[in-house]
């Protein structure tokens, strides 16, 4: 019977998102989906986060005849930054037969958590909790990666998509003519619903 490790979960320090997907998974190489964010971090910031990597895949090699993965979940940038890569699978499937989903969650920079779908995109600010998950496979060998649990959004950089500012997104300026009149919607609010 394998042990069961309770990891631990770190928090980085700030840094920016790239190809963030925290509240739809990215499906596009998995269908049971992935969430995931790439962070930039100064050198400084990085050197104690890079330092569990590796002490976390000696770890593990040193139970597992020395191979290493060719795969870290980090790389150096030219400007000296690290980049890191967290994941987390939206579908998990056990050898048990109980599947079950997850989510990061997300959280604003005063700490509440946010519920509504956000569109998130690369250059937003944030931090990441994350646990270092040691691996070893025959073929790859000793390795760790990083579980996204958490973020929070420090600065946010929104898409807009198709439905953004025309001018902004596609080059139209205003012009005479047809002009889209918003659908008069009748909403009843209850007495007891309250903004705060």
């Amino acid at each position: 019977m394998q042990k069961t490790i309770k990891l631990k979960t770190h928090t980085t320090s700030e840094g920016i998102a790239n190809y963030p997907y925290l509240f739809s998974p990215d499906t596009k190489f998995d269908s049971n989906g992935l969430y995931r964010t790439k962070l930039t971090l100064p050198k400084v910031q990085a050197k104690s986060i890079v330092a569990l990597i590796e002490e976390t895949i000696d770890e593990v090699a040193s139970k597992n005849k020395g191979k290493l993965s060719p795969h870290k979940p980090y790389k150096s940038l030219e400007d000296g930054s690290v980049e890191f890569t967290f994941k987390l699978k939206a579908k998990v499937n056990t050898k048990s037969g109980t599947d079950f989903e997850q989510r990061p969650k997300v959280f604003d920079a005063k700490g509440i958590a946010i519920t509504q779908t956000l569109s998130v995109y690369s250059g937003t600010k944030m931090k990441v909790a994350f646990q270092c998950v040691p691996y070893f496979t025959n073929m790859l060998g000793s390795g760790c990666t990083l579980r996204l649990k958490a973020v929070q959004i420090i600065e946010l950089v929104e898409g807009k998509g198709n439905e953004g500012n025309a001018e902004e997104s596609f080059g139209f300026s205003q012009e005479d003519g047809f002009e889209m009149k918003p659908v008069a919607q009748n909403v009843e609010v209850s007495q007891e619903e309250s903004d705060f």
